[in-house]
């Protein structure tokens, strides 16, 4: 009966190993990828129907421009109103 030495076991555990690391990367990786698909924006379909599409921008009144630059609702950044920017200076 032939023995096997300690070093043939070991490099055999390390192969085991190093496959199921290899298979166990896959796995996740595909899983990620999966996740960050079904997660985009712009994989998912609007949930509207065409009729109440078309009736939410008739009624809607105002006109948006959709070029560069533009952000369709008039809406601005910043303070409302007359107020002033508070200004604090680090100086002690």
């Amino acid at each position: 009966m032939e023995r096997v030495s300690r070093i043939a076991t070991a490099r055999r555990n390390v192969r085991i190993t190093r496959y199921a690391i290899g298979a166990s990367a896959a796995v996740a990786l595909a899983a990620f990828a999966a996740a960050a698909r079904a997660s985009h924006p712009g994989s998912h379909q609007p949930s509207v129907s065409s009729g109440q599409a078309a009736a939410a921008s008739s009624s809607s009144g105002s006109s948006q421009s959709y070029g560069y630059g533009s952000f369709g609702g008039g809406s601005s950044i910043g303070p409302s109103g007359s107020a002033s920017p508070q200004i604090q200076s680090g100086g002690s």
